[in-house]
């Protein structure tokens, strides 16, 4: 079973997406630093994590060429460690969680298992490109506004792509860090179907700044310290 640790990254962001969890919550994610990155290596190990993915309070893409040295260093502490996965040893694999599509970015994202890109409308989808063996993977947060016919093309889409392996539907995060329900019911038949359908929940361990934490929510606070 795949043993997740996300690292959270704040860069700051591009503010196009329709609602904002961190703006809305007022959850205050620190910065990201070289420096933050010194303990990964020994929380990898410490807590055997055999997949690693990033994400943010803000897009880990953000101004990426302005932050090549930080993801040098990560790349650096990631290609040391080796891990079990399918009964294999391989080089412990990356997943990308962004909001800039493939033309929008010159990070090489064929250095990813996976790339998770994060949309908000359905003409975002063409300019979603495989660009080496990466699993391509496209996820929609589900807002008042949708309709089923907005989910149906939307699936029906990604079925017929040649660059796109896999499609997530997840509840809008309201301003109470509460999970809404829109069209849920519907959401529900298509799970594992034409879709995956994603509940809210803390399923990984969260790395950010050197420190540790079970809940998002809660990365702004000292609880969990290395």
């Amino acid at each position: 079973m795949d043993k997740y640790l996300s690292v959270i990254t704040n860069f700051g962001c591009h503010y196009k997406c329709p609602y904002c969890i961190v703006t809305n919550n007022n959850l205050q994610i620190p910065k990201s630093t070289i420096g933050g990155l010194d303990c990964l290596e020994d929380v990898l190990k410490e807590n055997n994590c055999n997949i690693i993915s990033l994400s943010g309070g803000g897009d880990p893409l953000h101004e990426y060429e302005k932050h090549i040295d930080w993801y040098r260093k990560f790349f650096s502490i990631v290609h040391r460690r080796n891990v079990y996965r399918n009964n294999k040893e391989r080089q412990i694999p990356v997943e990308m969680h962004t909001s800039y599509m493939t033309d929008e970015t010159s990070f090489p994202f064929y250095d990813c298992y996976r790339v998770v890109y994060h949309a908000n409308s359905y003409e975002q989808l063409s300019h979603i490109k495989r660009t080496g063996r990466e699993i391509v993977r496209v996820v929609f947060v589900v807002t008042e506004n949708y309709t089923i016919n907005d989910i149906m093309d939307i699936a029906l889409f990604v079925k017929n792509s040649s660059d796109i392996d896999e499609l997530s539907f997840r509840q809008m995060i309201d301003n109470n860090y509460e999970e809404q329900h829109y069209l849920e019911d519907y959401l529900r038949l298509g799970h594992q179907k034409l879709w995956w359908y994603i509940e809210q929940c803390d399923y990984n361990l969260y790395y950010c700044e050197n420190r540790i934490y079970t809940e998002y929510k809660r990365i702004r606070e000292e609880e969990y310290s290395l």
